[in-house]
């Protein structure tokens, strides 16, 4: 049985969804975990409590030790203190699971600055401080088997098509940090990974186009429930995990493992390249690219750029 008995996990944007449902996860499996959810610490209930708090009450009531977190990943400060929460209630820091997200799904020509600054704040800079805090401390104690880090990417990010926009940009980002960070942190035993969860969530309920996708389920068995990605994540964070470095996508009752890009094909010349030989040699090569994406509802093969992209450029340059 994959058990966290003894370790100590945070997890962020943990005060619903995908988050909660991790935390529970995690602390059935035995882990004491630090519940951190900013946007819940700005949204108090009317009972004075906030969504990060209710899920405290409710690991506290399965026998769990959890303690509430309400700083923001996206600044410096805030996620130094979840490191010294863990350290203050727990004594140790064994996982970290980087979950919280926005999205502010806008055409390319309508951005503005905040919504770019929010995006890339809370996924990708939010990711890279808690990660590089915990491996301040990390370094600090010295190395120790069983560590782990979980990261949250998204088909979004891996499988870029219109609308992704700076989401996408952020999400792709993480995916290649965690590569990174695994081959930074393996000496302190620490192991790094990525989901892409496809789950209904708030955040999914807010993007009518996702959400279609994902469906209210008619049967007993709900595939896009978040409490379906949350097994991968304590299989990440156990001692059972033998990976590192690579990315998982999950669905209900679907899993696949990504391959990292690689050199699809090569060609050579004598000397430097010339445009004219670029041009010549790039003539006769197909503009699209077959991959195997992990969307909602499953593998698809898709085209890269996509046909719709490709009529549209035609239209304009005929």
């Amino acid at each position: 049985m994959v058990s966290l008995k003894g370790k100590v996990a945070i997890v962020t944007g943990a005060g619903r969804g995908l988050g909660r449902a991790h935390a529970l996860a995690l602390a059935r499996a035995g882990a004491k975990v630090i519940v951190n959810d900013f946007s819940a610490g700005l949204d108090g209930l009317p009972d004075g409590t906030t969504q990060a708090d209710n899920v405290v009450s409710e690991l506290r009531t399965i026998g769990a030790e959890a303690f509430a977190s309400h700083a923001s990943v996206a600044d410096w400060s805030g996620a130094k203190s979840m490191i010294d929460d863990a350290l203050a209630h727990f004594g140790q820091l064994d996982i970290v699971v980087n979950n919280a997200g926005i999205n502010r799904s806008k055409r390319l020509a309508d951005l503005s600055e905040e919504d770019v600054d929010a995006e890339i704040g809370v996924h990708l800079k939010g990711t890279i401080a808690l990660s590089h805090f915990a491996a301040a401390h990390w370094t600090e104690v010295g190395p120790r088997a069983g560590r782990a880090i979980i990261n949250t990417s998204s088909s979004a990010g891996l499988h870029p098509a219109q609308g992704g926009g700076v989401y996408g940009a952020a999400k792709s980002g993480i995916a290649a940090i965690t590569v990174s960070h695994a081959q930074d942190l393996s000496e302190l035993g620490v192991r790094v990974n990525a989901i892409v969860p496809c789950a209904r969530t708030r955040m999914v309920e807010a993007s009518p186009g996702v959400l279609r996708m994902m469906p209210e389920s008619q049967t007993d068995f709900d595939r896009h429930a978040p409490e379906h990605v949350s097994p991968l994540v304590v299989y990440l964070a156990s001692n059972e995990n033998r990976f590192t470095g690579r990315v998982f996508g999950i669905e209900g009752p679907d899993m696949v493992l990504y391959t990292p890009f690689s050199a699809d094909q090569e060609w050579q010349v004598d000397a430097a390249w010339s445009a004219d030989e670029i041009a010549l040699q790039l003539s006769e090569v197909e503009q699209r690219v077959s991959i195997r994406a992990f969307i909602p509802n499953g593998v698809i093969e898709q085209y890269v750029p996509s046909g719709r992209t490709l009529k549209d450029l035609g239209a304009i340059e005929s």
